[in-house]
């Protein structure tokens, strides 16, 4: 799960972590099928067109973008920061055009396009995602929020003390302010996981070979931060020195474990697309808006470790790490399948995945995306038969087409909540329906369809009070109800004895000697039932 050599697009420095070092490539047949993918809708309105900018064609936007596009309700229009400046030479027209249509959202993944789009939109919810460092935007303009790449060191800390639980000293080394602001946040978090960090400044014209040898004795791990000083030579330097001295080196640059490093943590960029995509959906359905959200932290990350090289190091590593590491590059050759438009191989991958960690959104993400090409045809036909069941309020009707849809996928987010939906409508109405049987002086009827509701949405409050409040005014009646039941019985007229205890257990479900008087009904009536076949024979 490594990317290429980060010196090969910025040969004297360690790439920004926007571009996580990754080769930018042009898009491959899977995404630019995906450019328009449509979500769904549950009701009957207008399926939203949500603008997308991309700051370049990175690999790691694309997963981001397949993140977003496999949960975000509405169609993705996807433009390129260099494709939109060479069609719009007047950029501010292009984003008045955005404001008058009256968009309520617009994605920006990377830097150069969030600062653009932040730039010129102001009554628009600008929501952007793989961003680092996003408190240099503006965030109190109000219309920004988003989903930041930055990972705290506490990940680092965890991790590391899975990997060499004896460490304690680590030392992070840096050059620059935003290297010493990075170096300095571990300070503030060391002694909650046992270790003592120490943020090391190396000066202009400083050895950094003689910061490294200062701290030889003591050092049991190494943080690097995101700096200048690692480039090319320096981080060779570094990399040879931590592996002769057993110093665990971490990386949030994952090209850089391949190279030499121990382990290396990154954000999961399929679930920032992922958590892009959630916070669309609630700014599109009024849930919530930009100056609420703010910005929200990468919840999951993949993780890489280099085994040879801590073995090398004489580190043991535990069976969790080295599974963890393994899950970690099964994602990543389930994406270069899917990038290759390997489906069903993609697919074997993602379903190992999931069998060992269920909760992984990056798999069930593009698991669903592989599905949803596969089945494509029979998912948009059960699709539009359930919204249009959604708009003539058939409910039960929608119900069975998302289950068909969901059948097919089961991680498809517009079904899911299509389901949930017309589960709750379809409630709605027979709880209504109840209310006016119960008016109607028809009690029974009225708890029938008050079951019925809760089985179909246990979460209906409205059904299951009036349910209690039925039941609890039936009560007083049960034993005339079974002197009735009785009646029947003796006088072996078991259909309807059958059903008065029925009526009894509708008011009440435990009502023991209602049970055991239909039980004996409906023995009694089979046997019956039989010896009137034997006489006929």
């Amino acid at each position: 799960m490594l990317t290429e050599n980060p010196w090969l697009q910025v040969p004297e420095a360690i790439p920004m972590p926007d571009l996580d070092g990754r080769t930018p490539r042009i898009l491959h047949g899977p995404l630019l099928g995906l450019i328009l993918f449509l979500a769904f809708p549950v009701s009957a309105e207008e399926v939203p067109v949500i603008e997308v900018l991309l700051s370049s064609d990175s690999s790691i936007y694309e997963e981001g973008l397949a993140g977003l596009q496999s949960v975000v309700q509405g169609q993705t229009r996807v433009r390129y920061l260099e494709v939109l400046q060479a069609e719009h030479p007047d950029l501010g027209a292009y984003f008045n055009d955005i404001e008058a249509s009256g968009a309520v959202v617009y994605v920006a993944f990377g830097r150069a396009a969030a600062q653009l789009a932040a730039e010129n939109l102001r009554g628009t919810n600008v929501v952007f995602s793989m961003l680092n460092s996003p408190k240099q935007l503006n965030l109190k303009q109000g219309n920004l929020c988003g989903i930041s790449m930055d990972i705290g060191p506490e990940r680092f800390f965890n991790t590391l003390r899975e990997v060499d639980p004896s460490a304690r000293y680590v030392y992070a080394f840096y050059s620059t302010d935003q290297g010493r602001e990075s170096a300095l946040a571990g300070e503030y978090l060391d002694l909650q996981h046992g270790l003592l960090l120490e943020a090391v400044s190396v000066g202009p014209g400083e050895s950094f070979a003689s910061a490294l040898e200062r701290v030889k004795e003591k050092a049991d791990a190494i943080y690097m931060v995101t700096d200048p000083l690692y480039d090319r030579e320096n981080f060779q330097l570094l990399s040879d020195f931590a592996r002769e001295n057993g110093i665990t080196l971490m990386t949030g640059y994952p090209a850089l474990v391949r190279l030499g490093a121990t382990f290396g943590i990154s954000p999961d960029y399929t679930n920032l697309g992922i958590s892009t995509g959630e916070m669309v959906n609630r700014i599109l359905s009024r849930q919530s808006e930009c100056s609420r959200e703010l910005v929200k932290v990468p919840t999951q990350t993949a993780f890489y470790l280099n085994e040879d090289y801590a073995r090398s190091q004489g580190l043991e590593l535990s069976l969790a790490i080295r599974e963890r590491a393994r899950l970690a590059g099964l994602m990543k050759l389930g994406v270069d399948l899917y990038s290759e438009d390997k489906l069903n191989s993609a697919r074997k991958i993602f379903e190992a995945i999931l069998q060992k960690d269920k909760e992984n959104r990056a798999a069930k993400s593009y698991r669903s995306l592989i599905i949803e090409r596969l089945t494509g045809d029979q998912t948009r036909r059960y699709m539009a038969r359930a919204n249009e069941f959604m708009k003539t309020r058939r409910y039960l009707q929608a119900r069975a087409e998302y289950a068909r849809v969901l059948r097919l996928n089961p991680d498809y987010e517009g079904a899911r909540k299509g389901l949930a939906e017309a589960s709750r409508l379809q409630s709605e109405l027979e709880t209504n329906q109840a209310r006016a049987l119960s008016g109607a002086g028809k009690p029974f009827a009225a708890i029938r369809s008050y079951i019925s509701a809760l089985s179909i949405w246990p979460q209906n409050g409205r059904a299951r009070a009036e349910l209690a409040n039925l039941r609890g005014q039936e009560s007083a009646r049960i034993p005339a109800y079974m002197q009735d039941g009785l009646r029947e019985y003796n006088l072996r007229n078991y259909e309807q004895a059958i059903q008065r205890f029925q009526n009894v257990l509708l008011v009440n479900p435990g009502h023991k000697e209602a049970t055991e008087y239909l039980r004996l009904s409906q023995q009694k009536q089979e046997a019956v039932r039989r010896l009137l076949e034997r006489k006929k024979n």
